[in-house]
């Protein structure tokens, strides 16, 4: 017989203990301190809120319905040992004062879980897309002077192979992506070097094909933008226009399958009001992809 005392333990614990597992163990490899302050009130850790926080962009839940779930959650309270549960705007004030580096930090270690199998890669794929601010209707926004911008550019590097997030960079700006490309090619070389760079004809620009070539000691494959000329200018451009592959050029579909994947989990609107708060949301998307993506490669639940 059934004791009916005993907590109900469902697949879905297992798959939330999981991933809470991989943001504890990434928060704490981090580095992050326990307490942000020595004159803390120390009701709460800064691993815990990190995490919190985490599992909150995870679920795709508000603030306040988040708080809501997990108190009728006993065994994500006791995985993350919490004594009670905070209320909801601690969990958005400590959003707002938690510095983006600890976030680019969170980020680069979730990223090092795929890459501690292999530190090279054969190709990346650079691919940019936006995502879309929550905000009010465009004729009060009019009326009231507060107009914001349709959507935030966000650029990604992908490992085609193992289909996992290298690094990304986010721009309310309409920058052409020839501009952000050296930003993101360097940050990806950090984390994986590669053998070849796709991108599309946007980032069709001798400097980039340079940068590659002789900074990232690389290849690239960059479709020559046709200008109706009767002569392709640039070195690297030229070598592009006669030995194009077709085929290496295709996986450049894994940064839009990324993003298809990112968009549709964890949704593409930004709830947020300020830009900063909004570059936050969208960092907090890429590191719970980049855990949420070696869990699946993992196929286990205890993965430390």
């Amino acid at each position: 017989m059934a004791n009916p005392t005993k907590e109900h333990y469902f697949f879905s614990d297992q798959k939330y203990i999981c991933f809470l597992t991989s943001c504890q163990n990434a928060v704490r490899l981090t580095g992050v301190p326990e307490y942000s302050s020595r004159f803390s009130r120390r009701d709460f850790t800064q691993h815990q809120l990190l995490t919190l926080l985490l599992f909150k962009e995870y679920l795709g839940a508000h603030y306040r319905d988040f708080v809501q779930l997990v108190e009728i959650m006993g065994i994500i309270q006791k995985q993350l040992q919490l004594d009670e549960i905070p209320h909801y705007s601690t969990l958005c004030k400590f959003s707002k004062r938690v510095p983006a580096t600890i976030l680019n930090q969170l980020f680069r270690k979730a990223c090092s879980f795929m890459t501690k199998w292999k530190n090279t890669t054969s190709i990346v794929a650079i691919d940019s897309s936006g995502f879309t601010p929550d905000s009010a209707s465009t004729y009060y926004s009019v009326r009231t002077g507060k107009t914001r911008h349709d959507y935030l550019k966000t650029t990604i590097s992908v490992d085609s192979d193992h289909i996992s997030l290298l690094s990304f960079h986010v721009t309310n700006s309409r920058c052409h992506d020839s501009q952000i490309a050296p930003i993101i090619l360097r940050a990806s070389h950090r984390v994986k070097k590669s053998k070849f760079y796709v991108m599309d004809k946007g980032y069709d620009s001798e400097r980039i094909h340079k940068l590659i070539h002789e900074d990232l000691e690389s290849q690239s494959m960059i479709p020559v933008r046709d200008w109706h000329a009767s002569y392709v200018s640039g070195k690297y451009r030229q070598i592009m226009a006669s030995s194009f592959d077709g085929k290496t050029y295709g996986r450049r579909n894994m940064a839009e399958t990324v993003f298809s994947i990112l968009k549709r989990l964890f949704g593409e609107t930004i709830y947020s009001r300020s830009y900063r708060q909004q570059v936050k949301e969208i960092k907090l998307k890429c590191i719970i992809f980049s855990i949420d993506r070696f869990l699946k490669n993992q196929r286990v639940f205890n993965v430390f």
